[in-house]
């Protein structure tokens, strides 16, 4: 059974026709949560572009009972980015994991429009059934990216107050996860804690992400300030405060998203855009992962009308010379754009004239992007200088 026939979407604010948004800022929210009598249904999709659309589907802070956090997300995420577009997803589940696997049926019900998606689970969850959550969202990211719609996906770090009062040495590697397209949140307001024990502020890191263009890191401490309301005394989950430069450092080198503060600047910043894989890989990232996402969709909509074309030869079998030029100034048309938006350096293009078409019916194409980089470190080399100028004088003998 086609599961489209069973899924809708609904725009709640009828300024959705007057704006543009852009698509990259379209964001999901996918929970396991209650219908309401406002009308809020399972396995329906909601787009909202304000927290008031929210409020009007019966999501209010009265909704957040018994682990269930939808309201406080979305709130933090139109905090962080007043201009988003955000879809959201009530569904059944009896696990982390179970919710995680709706991400794919989601993505298509909004027909492919999510460039990042974030995770909820309002049920008893341990850190263990954090890391099945995990596996099953870059499960779900790869099958997204295989059919042309790719997101990335951030995670709550459920459990992570309980394994962490192990020690801090007793916290789980991510980069073991091998998940390139998912991130772990355990960034929490101390206050908010209270209320919500195992919870993390994952709705204002996914408001970050779509606030930022694609090259961007979320930790550009001139752009993304985490402070504000709701969001006074950053902690960990479960409100935990971490003060000590060393555990700081531990939670970062295993790639946990978490905020800090900077000695001298006034407010809270993401330590970095890790995913949960290894930090040589080339999608340790997010800010890498959307750039490859959009280039990638940028290509498969400007290819689509060549799809099934017929494809000249020369006398010996080769590409003519005027189909490689032909696909090429579609391919740098496609990602000139990027260019010029400052959201790629540079790129290259390789079309092999020697490739039998013929016999395997694949045109191949080789596309290489590369990056805006981040300054993650500034290395300042200080020193003294002598503003005279006086140089050591050779001692002078008198005859």
């Amino acid at each position: 059974m086609n599961t489209l026939n069973d899924t809708a979407v609904e725009d709640l604010s009828d300024i959705l026709s007057k704006r543009t948004p852009n698509h990259d800022m379209i964001s999901g929210l996918l929970f396991d949560g209650a219908i309401t009598p406002e009308g809020l249904t399972h396995d329906t999709i909601f787009r909202l572009t304000s927290l008031e659309d929210a409020k009007r589907l019966g999501i209010t802070e009265s909704y957040d009972i018994e682990g269930q956090s939808a309201y406080y997300q979305i709130e933090h995420y139109f905090r962080l980015n007043p201009l988003g577009d955000l879809y959201i997803m009530a569904t059944k589940g009896a696990s982390y994991k179970e919710v995680a696997g709706q991400a794919k049926k989601m993505q298509e019900a909004a027909r492919g429009e999510i460039r990042q998606l974030a995770l909820i689970f309002s049920g008893t969850t341990s850190f263990a059934d954090t890391k099945w959550a995990i596996q099953e969202a870059q499960l779900q990211a790869d099958k997204a990216y295989a059919a042309h719609m790719p997101f990335e996906v951030l995670v709550e770090g459920k459990g992570f107050a309980n394994m962490c009062s192990k020690g801090i040495l007793a916290i789980d590697d991510l980069a073991d996860c091998n998940a390139g397209n998912v991130s772990v949140i355990i960034a929490m307001d101390q206050d908010d804690a209270l209320r919500y024990p195992n919870t993390a502020a994952v709705g204002m890191a996914l408001g970050a992400v779509s606030l930022a263009k694609i090259s961007e890191n979320i930790v550009w401490a001139e752009q993304f300030n985490l402070m504000g309301k709701g969001f006074l005394n950053a902690g960990l989950i479960g409100g935990r405060e971490i003060t000590k430069h060393t555990e700081f450092e531990i939670l970062n080198q295993r790639r946990y998203v978490f905020a800090r503060k900077y000695m001298g600047l006034p407010g809270f910043y993401f330590n970095d855009s890790h995913t949960a894989t290894l930090g040589t890989s080339d999608v340790a990232y997010i800010e890498n992962n959307r750039t490859i996402n959009k280039a990638s969709r940028l290509l498969h909509k400007a290819l689509l009308s060549k799809l099934n074309s017929s494809i000249l030869l020369d006398a010996s079998g080769s590409l003519a010379p005027s189909v490689i030029k032909g696909f090429e100034t579609i391919c740098n048309k496609a990602l000139q754009r990027m260019v010029f938006n400052r959201e790629i350096s540079t790129f290259d293009l390789f079309i092999d004239p020697s490739q039998n078409i013929v016999e395997t019916s694949v045109f191949q194409i080789k596309a290489e992007v590369t990056p805006i980089g981040t300054a993650r470190k500034i290395v300042i080399n200080l020193g003294f200088k002598d503003p005279f100028g006086v140089k050591k004088l050779e001692p002078q003998h008198t005859y």
